[in-house]
């Protein structure tokens, strides 16, 4: 079989691992927005290529591997994970596809990009068995890679340093290569959305508690690059190689808006960015250009609290159809919050929240159990700060020491025990090991975790106030969530 294309970008299925039973009618299924730039720039620059989202299409890594052979192309990449989730748990998607294609097409080759690889290029090479990885952001790596295959006839000999970004091993040797500088808004090409129709996915349903008929199509885009912050528990700026931020203009992002609307009828926008509101001034601007068409959008966002000044700036966002705002609160201990570099104060919060919820905006507040200086009473505060709030959405999460973080390599350095599957890192995975603390076990952590979820959803003061907001499909919705039980090891000791 002839290979006409050069590159084919792989976005592999891990929902069974990482949501379970949440996977069929809870869990999002969210546009690899960052695949679909990766395609929409080597495009740009003249690389042939195509999309495979085996997790849209529920594939294993079995079939992912036949549909990657019957495309034959010069150059697989597999992408190991997703924008800002922190869901380590794709890297067993992706070495589970990799060996299983490795199986049925052993000559082609394979790049591996993401945080995981970026972070340990060395290891991921050795231990995964890919040809290349990319370390740093893949736009320009994955475009010279792929011209040097199709000029050598798919040749794989590279010199130390060769092409910026990659890494790969020739008789037993490490070829090593510098990170290339992240890249330039002003060079971001548009999403490929005709190979990610957003008619095929599926918006989170709280984002859609208005209407619960409408979480299709959904469609997902960025307004910034990279977050200025440096929490030592994420992983979000490990690809770049620290922290940044890169705003696009104005213009692109509206530009993008106006295809999702009027080609694809999106509603349904999830703005990726790290942190929506780091400027409010170009915040402001597109909200102006939003309100000037006239769209009728449902978007949501991440921000912090500290970068929310005024009551003004919420309503314009309100209006421009921003209904669901992110706010990563983490702790309602100060101590706990410090000792992970996230220095918000509780003034602050209370500042945020009530404007927040004065525009007419739903909150989503996002708290992590088990951060390095937690205990019971420390954790059971952060449960009862957000009950006392009453958001439309709770997230509660356990610590985990994300491979590619400063928590990581410190708590590695400690001797600390950490997960031996890359499922151990996933939250609502059986095998979940989240990172115990001086205080707390990590059973004790994922216990608590898991109890806080059903206390908080079945408050009557909370759903009392779902109803009263959003009608008694809602109410319902969440009433069939807490019939999943999601499996734990440590359920099988009780």
């Amino acid at each position: 079989m002839s290979n006409n294309l050069d590159l084919l970008i792989v976005y592999p299925s891990n929902r069974v691992r990482a949501y379970g039973e949440l996977m069929h009618e809870i869990a999002a299924v969210t546009p690899p927005a960052d695949a679909a730039l990766l395609a929409g720039y080597a495009r740009s620059r003249g690389v042939s290529v195509s999309l495979l989202d085996a997790e849209q299409k529920n594939l294993s890594a079995e079939g992912s591997a036949d549909e990657i052979a019957n495309a034959n192309p010069r150059l697989v990449c597999i992408c190991t994970d997703f924008v800002n989730s922190g869901d380590v748990t794709k890297m067993a998607a992706a070495s589970d596809t990799l060996h299983a294609l490795k199986k049925v097409a052993p000559q082609l080759p394979v790049a591996l990009q993401g945080v995981v690889p970026s972070a340990y290029p060395d290891e991921m090479l050795r231990e995964e068995g890919a040809d290349f990885i990319c370390q740093g952001e893949a736009y320009q790596p994955l475009v010279a890679l792929s011209n040097h295959l199709k000029e050598n006839d798919g040749k794989w000999a590279l010199e130390q340093g060769q092409i910026e970004g990659v890494w790969t091993i020739q008789d037993g040797e490490v070829i090593t290569s510098k990170r290339p500088a992240p890249i330039q808004p002003e060079n971001l090409p548009m999403t490929s959305w005709d190979l990610i129709d957003p008619g095929l996915y599926r918006a989170h349903h709280w984002h859609c508690f208005d209407d619960l008929s409408r979480r299709s199509p959904y469609a997902c885009i960025y307004t910034n690059l990279g977050c200025p912050y440096s929490c030592t528990f994420c992983s979000v700026n490990v690809v770049a190689g620290g922290p940044n931020f890169r705003p696009l203009s104005v213009d692109h992002v509206i530009r993008e808006i106006d295809i999702l609307v009027k080609k694809y009828g999106v509603r349904n926008i999830r703005l990726l960015d790290n942190v929506f509101t780091m400027r409010l001034d170009l915040v402001e601007q597109l909200c102006d250009e939003i309100i000037k068409r006239g769209y009728d959008l449902n978007m949501w966002a991440y921000a912090r609290v500290e970068s929310i000044r005024n009551l003004e700036i919420l309503q314009k966002m309100k209006k421009a159809g921003v209904n669901w705002l992110a706010y990563g609160i983490e702790a309602a201990a100060e101590r706990v919050r410090k000792a992970v570099d996230k220095p918000s104060n509780q003034q602050l919060i209370d500042r945020a929240i009530e404007w927040t919820q004065e525009a007419g905006i739903s909150i989503v507040g996002n708290f992590i159990f088990g951060l390095p200086e937690d205990d019971m009473e420390s954790i059971r505060m952060s449960l009862e700060m957000a009950k006392q709030y009453n958001f439309e959405w709770a997230n509660f999460y356990c610590a985990m020491a994300y491979p590619g973080t400063v928590l990581y390599d410190q708590v590695r350095a400690e001797g600390a025990e950490l997960p031996d599957t890359w499922s151990g890192f996933g939250q609502y995975s059986a095998d979940s090991k989240p990172l115990a603390t001086k205080y707390l076990s990590s059973e004790e952590i994922l216990r608590f975790r898991d109890e806080a979820f059903v206390e908080y959803y079945t408050s009557e003061r909370y759903l009392k106030m779902m109803e009263e907001k959003f009608g008694p499909e809602s109410v319902a919705f969440i009433k069939k969530i807490l019939l999943i039980n999601i499996p734990r090891n440590y359920q099988k000791k009780a």
